[in-house]
């Protein structure tokens, strides 16, 4: 054999073998070219799926989440039209519950939702191929505040065919968390009722104005004006056929909100701080239709038909997209993992509260901040009857050799905590309490001699513990809450008399109820009134409570944002509600992280 000719055979096979190798590898190239591909657009629709799907999920439930989700993965793919998203209603609970997902197929994908997602899950490992694995972060919030899509694609390969690869398959999936919006402007005012009519109610020449808030940076510098802002969370639904959510009788009766100057629809001006602020120019909302307007048009269930008469609320009610609800309240003072049974403390503060359900507690979300039950740990330390335990010395007052009545006479000055064992208990001269209190009964301040003043001076802002009765003072009395933070039980209220006296009430400024003036457990009325002097700064929140202002003249001013079931306000003066950034609750909507 011609040695040549040999070497000719073995080249066109070697060349041959070369050619294979080169069109086997090109064809793989332009296949795993085409798969990375896929997977660079399912992350994109991963993400959008799981950021919508967040947000439901925290606004509603996981069956919306779900739902969401799937719609998002159909709108944002190319090559999936729709998608079932019926196995969602079946799949998830209304409730936050464990190991619940839903696969669907469409095509060549397969679409998983997961709600929640536990802290063990795989999906919480890193989403990105190569990554190492990720641990979890104090930002990655709770499982309840986490929906994951999960997108498996199954493609059919162009050219790797030749040498026995068919298909290819990739697996993205992305992990969304949501938490509450910070550094936004607080509510002045927000009224909690989700279902009633009347929720937000001036009458009898009366007057609700919220002023413009002074924004301020990181530092607590001002930095410009905001709008203030009403906002009422009832819909409407229940017995508004005369009488809507918002209602002003009265055209000597005023509801207004105030904002930087420049609106539309603004009526005037005044100075708020340095800065010029414009009358009208805020938000008044309400979640039930019928904005925008309130007068002269019919306008139910959200205003009285032409409510305000001649003179209508100022702006036009607007719709409120969602109701807030007490959830912010809950979240940074009561915080508790489950709100739909307090299964943590069955039967132990019953006295003092309702047990917190789905029906009374407007669906609170979990909490995931962190945070202790600070007001439920209160409740349990004092107890019904006796001393509190485990917050230190306490004497009562009675066995101090003091009187439950006390009529004018010589100051009384108790220095340390102590428990007002009295039924009814009777001040008409100055009386100071440089620590925590308890109160089984009553208290009364009354006369132009009597001055109640209760004020933490032990080293930490204090506190004020009302185990039952009411809380009164008169019109000449004067009332002294100074850094203090008051609870009242169920059995409980508020009912302060306007008039020539004072009031001040100022919540903590650290610790465990910082910038929290009043919590209020109780469903009965509470009564609130113009004073010659008057300072309130804080929250006060007073969730199953109506809250009624009166007065006589003039407006009063307040640094206090307000939360109640409901408002009425009557009387010929008005109350200017403008709360301080740094001292209220904010009410940012939820803001979405993609967090795996």
């Amino acid at each position: 054999m011609d040695p040549k000719r040999s070497e000719r055979g073995a080249t066109a096979v070697m060349m041959a073998f070369t050619v294979f190798l080169l069109i086997g590898a090109s064809a793989i190239a332009v296949d795993i070219a085409a798969i990375w591909l896929d997977r660079s657009a399912d992350q994109k629709v991963t993400d959008s799926a799981a950021a919508a799907g967040v947000l439901e999920a925290v606004i509603n439930d996981g069956q919306s989440a779900c739902e969401t989700a799937l719609a998002y993965v159909a709108v944002n793919s190319d090559e999936i039209a729709s998608i079932d998203d019926s196995g969602c209603a079946t799949a998830f609970s209304a409730s936050c519950t464990s190991g619940q997902a839903l696969t669907v197929t469409s095509g060549r994908y397969q679409i998983t939702v997961t709600y929640p997602v536990e802290d063990s899950d795989p999906l919480m490992t890193s989403g990105i191929v190569g990554a190492s694995p990720q641990a979890l972060h104090q930002d990655d919030g709770d499982e309840c505040e986490r929906v994951a899509v999960e997108m498996r694609s199954t493609r059919d390969s162009f050219f790797a065919q030749v040498l026995g690869f068919n298909q290819g398959t990739t697996t993205v999936h992305t992990v969304a968390t949501t938490h509450t919006g910070t550094g936004q402007p607080p509510i002045n005012l927000l009224v909690l009722d989700r279902h009633g009519c009347e929720a937000v109610k001036v009458r009898g020449n009366g007057g609700i104005i919220v002023d413009a808030v002074i924004a301020e940076d990181n530092m607590g510098n001002p930095t410009d004006l905001v709008e203030g802002i009403i906002a009422a969370d009832s819909d409407g639904s229940v017995g508004c056929v005369t009488g809507g959510v918002i209602a002003v009788e009265g055209t000597g009766s005023r509801l207004r909100a105030d904002g930087p100057e420049g609106c539309a629809g603004q009526t005037g001006t005044h100075s708020v701080g340095s800065y010029t602020a414009g009358e009208g120019c805020g938000k008044i909302q309400t979640f039930a239709p019928g904005t925008p307007g309130c007068a002269p048009v019919l306008n139910l269930p959200a205003c009285s038909p032409g409510s305000g008469g001649a003179n209508p609320p100022n702006p036009v009610a607007t719709p409120l997209p969602q109701p807030y609800t007490r959830e912010r309240a809950d979240h940074r003072w009561n915080c508790f993992a489950d709100y739909t049974w307090l299964s943590a403390n069955p039967g132990t503060v019953s006295w003092a509260t309702d047990p917190l359900t789905t029906a009374n507690e407007q669906n609170i979300n979990p909490c995931t901040q962190g945070t202790p039950d600070y007001i439920y740990q209160l409740i349990n330390a004092v107890g019904q009857t006796g001393l509190p335990t485990g917050l230190g010395s306490w004497s009562t007052w009675t066995g101090l050799g003091h009187a439950c009545n006390l009529n004018p006479g010589t100051a009384i000055t108790v220095t340390g905590n102590v428990v007002i064992d009295c039924p009814n208990f009777t001040v008409r001269r100055s009386v100071t309490i440089t620590g925590n209190a308890v109160f089984n009964g009553n208290v009364s301040v009354t006369s132009g001699s009597g001055h109640f003043f209760v004020g933490n001076s032990l080293g930490a802002p204090g506190w004020a513990f009302f185990r039952g009765g009411t809380l009164v003072k008169d019109a000449q009395a004067q009332l002294t809450l100074n850094y203090t933070m008051v609870y009242m039980s169920k059995t409980s209220r508020v009912q302060l008399s306007g008039g020539t006296g004072s009031l001040t009430w100022v919540s903590p400024d650290s610790g465990d109820f910082d910038d929290l003036a009043l919590w209020s457990d109780s469903p009965l009325d509470h009564f609130w009134a113009g004073q010659a002097s008057l300072r309130m700064e804080g929250v006060f929140f007073m969730p199953i409570a109506k809250a009624f202002y009166s007065g006589t003249s003039s407006q009063n001013q307040t640094e206090a944002q307000w939360i109640a079931d409901k408002l009425e306000a009557s009387g010929g003066a008005a109350l200017v509600v403008t709360p301080s950034v740094g001292r209220s609750l904010s009410f940012g909507g939820p803001q979405t992280t993609l967090i795996r």
